[in-house]
């Protein structure tokens, strides 16, 4: 292993817990209401924090779809290319700031429930990628590759977060309050520890199984 790959292998379990870290911080600050949205469904400090979480998610699918992809190639490759998608939920993240910058104006605009043209498209793929993280979890526990527990949790996040994401003004305070932390916690739970042992166990964590690569 080169010196590279050494320090990707470091960066590669950074993100596994950064990632996940950030989104449940995201939840927090809206929890504890810091930068709140005029409308009280979003906060602009919380949309920073998701952005960058979704986008350090981004290498975490791609490298799952990978070790997936050595016991399931038709399946890891759907994976690579919908796993894309979780990128984009930058774009409703970005949205929470945009709306703090409309409150600063003093424009009384619910931006969550506008209808941009060409939002579909994007909101489609992303809703792709929050699927990934359900198609991962059924691969690996099918086919081996993360601890089942690891699968589980892989299975119920997103659809944990789905319900806890209405997309409007609209959505139950139970929902927002409750199942929107609860899913990043359950992100955390699924990533972080296979980010620890990339951290604490380069040798380990990565066998070879069969001739098929797996989190160990």
């Amino acid at each position: 292993m080169s010196r590279f790959d050494q320090m990707h292998h470091k960066l590669l379990g950074l993100a596994f817990i950064v990632g996940p870290l950030l989104l449940v911080s995201a939840a927090l600050a809206f929890r504890l209401g810091v930068g709140m949205s005029s409308h009280g469904v979003s906060s602009w400090v919380e949309g920073v924090l998701m952005a960058l979480a979704f986008l350090i998610f981004v290498p975490i699918y791609l490298h799952l779809a990978r070790v997936l992809g050595q016991r399931a190639p038709r399946l890891g490759l759907v994976c690579t290319v919908t796993g894309l998608g979780i990128g984009l939920g930058m774009v409703p993240s970005s949205v929470r700031i945009t709306q703090a910058g409309l409150d600063q104006l003093g424009v009384d605009v619910a931006v969550f429930s506008l209808q941009p043209p060409g939002q579909m498209v994007l909101v489609l793929w992303m809703a792709l990628g929050l699927f990934t993280t359900i198609f991962l979890g059924i691969g690996f526990l099918v086919k081996g590759g993360v601890p089942r527990w690891t699968a589980v949790l892989l299975i119920l996040a997103p659809i944990v977060f789905m319900m806890g994401q209405g997309g409007d003004e609209s959505i139950a305070a139970w929902q927002i309050n409750i199942m929107y932390p609860l899913a990043c916690i359950l992100y955390f739970a699924a990533f972080a520890p296979i980010g620890w042992r990339y951290l604490t166990q380069p040798a380990g964590m990565m066998e070879e199984v069969g001739g098929k690569t797996a989190v160990a």
